[in-house]
């Protein structure tokens, strides 16, 4: 992260240009289908036991409200399970990184749903606006209000905040931490969170070696480390030790702010960013995910 860092502080110093750093946080691609299980996932790919049958999965849409604008945008999710069973099942809400889209993290959603056996939990995914198929263009605000599109989604099918579990990964803990503080009428029962950002802030005092106050370079904030101080969920948090993209710090004052009833860390010796799965190990991290959602 801290050579990412550079590069946009650089751009954006010479061009004196927030909208430059502001539109690299969101490397988004779009698509016209998505493959799921066919795409070819790399890093991401999770062994062939953990799969899902394309029955058991399910492409979705919904409507996302830009609330400065009243525009709506319609947004694309996956749900994995059976969609006649929400109103009863437990799901996961599963908020994805940074880049391109859905597809790339699908693998990750398969193992939330072979958690204490396959399809015991429904799962779903969206993509933020400008990724995948989802119409529009992301920025702070939208991360929230397409999480708030996704709640709307479960509520109407009648799932209840008390049988929801929140999880973000990396940019996806920014609208699942600030959902999770801030929307009364849904509280999630549980929020997991890997490899989170503390802030912007946080971020470029961190990790650059240009001292310059960070509202120069960005209007985004964030706000993580703050917004946990309003999370009353149980709390499971995930870093790779060796994260050089956000560092095991950014996660670390996180934990260290929340002040609700249960938490817990698991950091990762050998793990990066992107890695925490397979370097914890494939069947490890389900039973620990297992035993922390178990009531």
């Amino acid at each position: 992260m801290k050579y990412f860092i550079y590069i946009i502080i650089l751009l954006a110093v010479f061009s004196c240009k927030k909208i430059v750093l502001d539109q690299l946080a969101f490397p988004s691609e779009k698509l016209n289908s998505y493959q799921f299980e066919l795409y070819d996932a790399g890093d991401q790919s999770v062994p062939d036991q953990y799969g899902i049958d394309s029955n058991d999965r399910h492409l979705v849409s919904m409507l996302s409200t830009d609330k400065s604008t009243g525009k709506d945008y319609r947004i694309y999710g996956v749900y994995i399970g059976d969609t006649t069973r929400i109103g009863i099942d437990t799901i996961f809400l599963y908020c994805h990184g940074q880049s391109t889209h859905m597809d790339v993290y699908y693998p990750r959603a398969t193992l939330l749903a072979n958690i204490n056996g396959k399809l015991n939990y429904g799962v779903l995914m969206i993509d933020y606006r400008g990724y995948g198929m989802s119409e529009g263009t992301s920025d702070e605000d939208g991360l929230s209000e397409d999480a708030d599109a996704a709640i709307n989604w479960l509520k109407e099918h009648g799932a209840s905040g008390e049988r929801t579990i929140f999880y973000g990964f990396s940019l996806g803990c920014i609208p699942m931490i600030e959902r999770a503080a801030f929307r009364s009428d849904f509280t999630p029962s549980k929020l997991i969170i890997e490899a989170p950002l503390a802030s912007v802030a946080n971020l470029a005092q961190t990790s650059t070696i240009i001292n310059i106050d960070p509202v120069f370079i960005s209007s985004l904030k964030f706000e993580n480390a703050e917004n946990i101080k309003s999370v009353t969920a149980p709390l499971l948090w995930f870093h790779g030790v060796e994260d050089d993209y956000i560092a095991l710090s950014n996660g670390q004052l996180i934990f260290n702010n929340y002040t609700g009833s249960t938490k817990e860390a698991v950091t990762i010796e050998g793990a990066g960013h992107g890695n925490i799965p397979a370097t914890y190990g494939f069947d490890k991290y389900v039973e620990k995910l297992e035993v922390f959602i178990t009531p």
